[in-house]
């Protein structure tokens, strides 16, 4: 059996090459990366193959490290990365993060991991963006995708009926143990976006709703890195 044989999921890649994908991504990214440097990085995935590949590189000893989230700031701490919080900077030279979708305009969702608002947070910080991927996350039409929708919890039934009331399918975020919460101790609504409306307009709809801190949806000035069977690919 090969070094990339793996269980096949019905309409999926094995998961081994889905994860060979993402590795390769997030090493080409990598070479972005460089010692002195402030870099925000993301969450998820991808980004935990960018730790580890910042990890093993030793000449970086004066990179400093912003995180959008827990999970990712407890592996670069493990990897022996230089973790600061944002109070201790005052710039972003880098942001490095994954995709759950992105279409040809780079119109982006996220928000798979819960951790949208930071990411957004330092994405928007930054003075260049790197989004990390394999060729599935790319897509056509990104309507078709849930928008994860972060909301403080007081608000989560008036919300809800709100955009229900507007057409929108939504469902509350849940884990095995309960209700979903991010670091910022919010809940997460994945919302279904109605057939007449963009995912910019419903970005703009639900921005004007109180309770809600923030969507999913990013669109930046960003590289792309998508890699595939054959080629990592820079767009």
């Amino acid at each position: 059996m090969s070094c990339c044989s793996g269980i096949s999921i019905p309409g999926h890649m094995p998961m081994s090459e889905l994860e060979e994908l993402k590795r390769r991504s997030a090493q080409q990214a990598a070479a972005y990366v460089h010692d002195h440097m402030v870099l925000g990085l993301g969450t998820g995935s991808t980004v935990r193959w960018l730790i580890e590949e910042l990890g093993r590189q030793k000449d970086r000893q004066q990179l400093q490290i912003v995180s959008s989230s827990l999970v990712s700031k407890k592996r670069a701490e493990q990897a022996g990365l230089w973790v600061v919080e944002p109070d201790v900077i005052d710039h972003i030279d880098l942001v490095i993060d994954g995709v759950d979708q992105i279409n040809p305009r780079k119109q982006v969702i996220k928000g798979g991991g819960g951790a949208l608002v930071r990411e957004k947070i330092l994405a928007e910080e930054a003075k260049q963006v790197i989004w990390i991927m394999d060729t599935s996350k790319r897509v056509e039409t990104i309507e078709d995708y849930a928008l994860p929708v972060e909301i403080v919890p007081f608000s989560r039934s008036f919300v809800q009926r709100k955009l229900e009331h507007l057409g929108y399918a939504v469902k509350l975020r849940m884990r095995r143990d309960g209700t979903f919460l991010t670091d910022n101790q919010n809940y997460i609504l994945d919302v279904s976006i109605p057939a007449a409306h963009t995912i910019q307009d419903a970005h703009e709809e639900l921005m004007h709703i109180a309770g809600v801190v923030e969507t999913g949806y990013f669109h930046l000035d960003a590289m792309c890195i998508t890699a595939g069977m054959t080629e990592v690919a820079l767009w």
